[in-house]
């Protein structure tokens, strides 16, 4: 989770757009990281993820002459890698979203086994919570929480401005902190 210098990135995907591999395997190495736990968080699945992020860093490949310099190009990568997930997200049918058994469990060293079911728990209800909220919504906070994205970095790649993103995640928060209620007391 580099903040790298803006025009260090546009130079490398300018040699991207050249064909330069190398440079791709730069590019990569730099945002692979965050674009994974963006991909992660809207696939929930680690495999899914990791197989996401090749089919957009492919993409980013082939279009890189097309990138237009109007935002960050970790902006760019972000949308590229939420819209790509989000798409394949539509094209699951709806019985290979219900299981999430299989997601992988942080171990807590020192949870007991009654606090440790606790947690996976809670992790299953913000799972399903995360579900019902609506896609914008859910986009949002995921890109706030999980990629660090800054609101106006949001807003650029979801085409909003900084105060509508902002009225997103207050609606998501309010949703999640009502439906968490039992758990926050």
């Amino acid at each position: 989770m580099t903040s790298e210098p803006t025009d260090l990135d546009y130079a490398v995907l300018r040699r991207v757009a050249k064909g330069d591999q190398d440079a791709l395997a730069e590019l990569i190495r730099r945002h692979q990281p965050r674009l994974y736990q963006v991909a992660y968080r809207l696939l929930k699945d680690p495999l899914e993820a990791e197989d996401a992020l090749q089919e957009v860093f492919l993409k980013v490949y082939e279009s890189a002459h097309r990138f237009e310099p109007k935002a960050k190009v970790s902006t760019w990568l972000h949308r590229i890698t939420a819209n790509h997930c989000l798409n394949l997200l539509r094209q699951r049918h709806p019985q290979d979203s219900l299981d999430q058994d299989d997601a992988p469990a942080v171990p807590d060293s020192g949870a007991t086994p009654l606090q440790a079911l606790e947690e996976q728990d809670l992790s299953r209800r913000l799972e399903a919570l995360l579900d019902a909220l609506p896609e914008n919504q859910r986009r949002a906070l995921v890109l706030k929480r999980f990629a660090g994205l800054s609101y106006q970095e949001i807003g650029e790649e979801m085409g909003l401005s900084p105060q509508a993103v902002d009225g997103l995640l207050k609606r998501a928060r309010q949703f999640l902190k009502k439906e968490l209620q039992d758990y926050l007391e």
